[in-house]
């Protein structure tokens, strides 16, 4: 707690009324100097209880979707699956409550301040009832990642403004804004690939998939021990069921910017939504970062929207399509496709920008605008 230029006002009017106490012999002078003096301690008072039992909390509290927004096309029962309150997508608007826990009795001044998502924020009140106090702000125009919360602090004070008392909040992740997609299957040129390669066969009970953690029950045989001894607890192998369709996606590691990164994990999200809505099963993977399994288009798009992030070292997961995306001719994804290739799985490709990729396998060539 802190004094302000008030109480330096108040002294000077508390020595005045005791100065002209002592030489015009006025007497009650000093009962109102007293009165001043004693202003000054209650408010100090207050202002330490004021500043105890808050606690700053930033909630979601909804969002609205902005045109052409997933959110606004997918099915009810898809929906409610997803993040509560509601999904976030790219360009949506995000509804955040920003409040003040009170544990004790009604108390107040407080304003607090701090950013969300590179937006400043401010709030205040002048009471906080025993059950909190919120305030509702709208942030439009989100992109694709997590939204932090950062140089959050909490302001009380006394009635009279006299003491000041700061706390500071952590840092914080407040929402995560996943990319947008659509369905790619419909596009004639996905068609004029499809139509051209073989068909994929179906998997027999023996196809990798990828790793999970062990479970008690897993055969030991099926332990992945390399990538156990990578992340420091048993990992196993995960085989597909026989005719279950799999989609491995491999992407770009190091995109060239956020725009080529927001473009790639559209594409790639698109992808998946086509695969896991026909009961599919996808892995996402780029060289050096931890790999995503899903089944659950929600798990797909969390890992998408954190693109790129998790260092890691897992290998290309196996499936019975292949598709790279990526804005670069990296290597490794090449290599990854190939062995794809090899194995059977029906292969194709997504290149953001005019990076020469050579694969054999159809390849397209798209720009960074949406929907393509």
């Amino acid at each position: 707690m802190r004094p302000t230029w008030r109480v330096l006002g108040a002294l000077l009017l508390w020595a005045s009324l005791e100065w002209y106490g002592a030489t015009s012999e006025v007497s009650w002078l000093f009962l109102l100097a007293s009165w001043v003096f004693a202003l000054l301690v209650i408010s100090a008072g207050y202002a330490l209880w004021n500043r105890r039992g808050l606690i700053l909390s930033l909630t979601p509290h909804g969002s609205r979707p902005a045109e052409g927004s997933p959110a606004s096309e997918l099915p009810d029962g898809v929906l409610r699956t997803g993040p509560h309150p509601s999904p976030l997508f790219e360009g949506d608007a995000l509804e955040l409550e920003i409040g003040l826990s009170n544990t004790g009795a009604a108390r107040g001044p407080a304003w607090v301040a701090g950013d969300v998502a590179g937006t400043p924020l401010r709030a205040a009140t002048g009471l906080i009832p025993r059950g909190g106090w919120r305030s509702s702000r709208s942030l439009e125009g989100l992109r694709r990642g997590p939204i932090g919360a950062s140089g959050w602090t909490v302001v009380t004070s006394d009635p009279l403004g006299f003491f000041q008392s700061r706390a500071h909040a952590g840092d914080a992740e407040v929402a995560l804004v996943l990319p947008r997609f659509t369905s790619l299957a419909g596009r004639v040129r996905a068609r004029e690939m499809e139509s051209s390669v073989p068909s994929p066969r179906a998997g027999a009970g023996n196809e990798l998939f990828g790793v999970r953690e062990y479970h008690a029950g897993d055969s030991l045989r099926r332990i992945h021990w390399r990538s156990s001894a990578r992340r420091g607890e048993l990992v196993v192998r995960e085989y597909e069921p026989p005719g279950v369709q799999s989609l491995a996606v491999y992407m770009d590691p190091s995109p060239r910017t956020p725009g080529v990164a927001d473009q790639l994990a559209r594409i790639a999200a698109s992808e998946a939504w086509d695969c896991i809505r026909e009961g599919g099963r996808v892995a996402l993977w780029a060289p050096g970062l931890a790999a995503g399994q899903a089944r659950d288009l929600w798990e797909s798009l969390e890992w998408l929207a954190r693109y790129p992030s998790d260092v890691g070292d897992d290998p290309p997961p196996e499936g019975t399509e292949a598709v790279i995306v990526t804005g670069t001719a990296d290597e490794r994804l090449v290599d990854a496709l190939e062995a794809a290739r090899r194995r059977g799985s029906r292969v194709r490709a997504w290149v953001v920008g005019d990076a020469d990729l050579d694969v054999d396998a159809p390849v397209e060539h798209v720009g960074i605008e949406w929907p393509l």
